[in-house]
Formats: structure tokens, sequence, C-alpha cells
């Protein structure tokens, strides 16, 4: 399992999609910010998981068998966001200020195109934000 990154927003982006193309569910909800796991949870709780479950998964109380199959589940969403994209190809910019939480950045995910057809296109993007001393993610957007 990979520490949590520090110093860099778009090494922490890095990091993050590395986990979604690797699997790497727990490293997923490490790099989450407080504020995204809370969203994740109520919107899971929305789709109908239990709200003990959610306590205990936000509490980290939870056994390790229901944390594994609701970051499975996450982990499934996410990669859905980003389907058709060539995580190992993906180019990170470091774009302007989020919108999702003050303090927050947008590390643009970009991707090459050929050479005739123009410069390379954006085709996502991950809001970061500085969270007890780390950056961590808020948000992921991929293609439109």
């Amino acid at each position: 399992m990979s520490a949590p990154v520090t110093g860099d927003p778009v090494a922490t982006a890095q990091a993050f999609l590395g986990a979604v193309a690797w699997a790497e569910h727990t490293t997923v909800w490490e790099l989450l910010a407080p504020s995204a796991r809370v969203a994740v949870l109520q919107l899971a709780t929305h789709r109908g998981m239990d709200p003990l479950l959610a306590a205990r998964l936000r509490e980290g109380t939870a056994a390790a068998d229901e944390r594994d199959d609701f970051l499975a589940d996450l982990l499934h969403g996410l990669r859905a966001e980003v389907v058709g994209v060539d995580l190992e190809t993906l180019h990170y910019v470091l774009g302007e200020g989020g919108s999702t939480v003050p303090g927050s950045v947008l590390v643009q995910l970009v991707a090459d195109v050929p050479a005739e057809l123009g410069p390379e296109v954006p085709v996502g993007r991950i809001e970061v934000v500085r969270s007890s001393g780390r950056w961590a993610v808020v948000r992921l957007d991929g293609p439109s």
C-alpha cells in the first residue's frame, strides 16, 4: 500500500489515478479528502447503503470485508468515470483554482493526439485540496 502524497498536487493526482488503474482500493480511499469521503458515503447511503455501515466506514470501524466490498464498488465507479481514457499515457498539468472547496486547485488530465490534429486535448481533471498537511483528492471529472 502506498503512502499518501504530501507536497505536490500533481503528484497526488498521479498517485490517485495510478491507484485507480492498479485497483489499489485502500490507497484510493487514503488519497480522498475527508469531505470527499463524506460525500461518497452520503451518495452511497442515498443509493441504499445501510446508514450503520456508512457510519462504520466513516469512523474506520467497518470489518475488513465490508470495507473491501465498499471500496471495490467505489473503484468501479471511479473507473467508469475515466472509461476510454488511456491512464498510462496521460499528462498532468496544474490548472487554476477549483470550485468545490476553498483553496482547491485543478490538475488537468491531457492526452496527446496525432500532430496533424493539433495540441494535446483535455480528457478530465482532478480537484485537490490541502488537508491536514497533505494534498488530497476532492473530485474526479472524466471526459465530458
